[in-house]
């Protein structure tokens, strides 16, 4: 998708990008029509119920994609000055406390993208085998 990078450490696929193909197929597709738009999406629409950008000084520069089916589905990502957007980590939320150990992950990936640029590449929807 263009415009939309994911961390992926070196030697390893991006976790993002697995967590988001190992969803179910229909919250899935829910979830990539949603990043599609994100791109093009000014930072003043991203609000509830879809997008949380997070006020906290600490996390100021991270936002979440929210998405749900018979799980809550959310995507700690970022946007840099130029609009692209990175996504740093998914998960199920299960408890309150899921989402405090997923911004402390997204500072974590986002320091390391900070000192090595080139392991943000870009995402790529893997197609559904008909």
């Amino acid at each position: 998708m263009k415009g939309i990078k994911v961390y992926a450490p070196p030697e390893r696929a991006a976790p993002v990008a697995q967590f988001i193909d190992g969803l179910e197929p229909r919250l899935r597709e829910k979830l990539i029509r949603q990043l599609i738009v994100l791109p093009t999406t000014p930072r003043a629409n991203l609000r509830e119920p879809h997008y949380k950008h997070f006020t906290l000084e600490r996390y100021r520069e991270l936002y979440e994609l929210r998405e749900r089916g018979r799980v809550l589905v959310r995507v700690i990502f970022t946007i840099r000055p130029n609009g692209e957007v990175i996504l740093l980590h998914g998960f199920i939320k299960r408890q309150s406390r899921d989402t405090m150990q997923a911004l402390e992950q997204s500072l974590d990936i986002l320091a390391r993208l900070r000192e090595r640029p080139e392991l943000a590449v870009e995402y790529i929807v893997k197609e559904e085998k008909l």
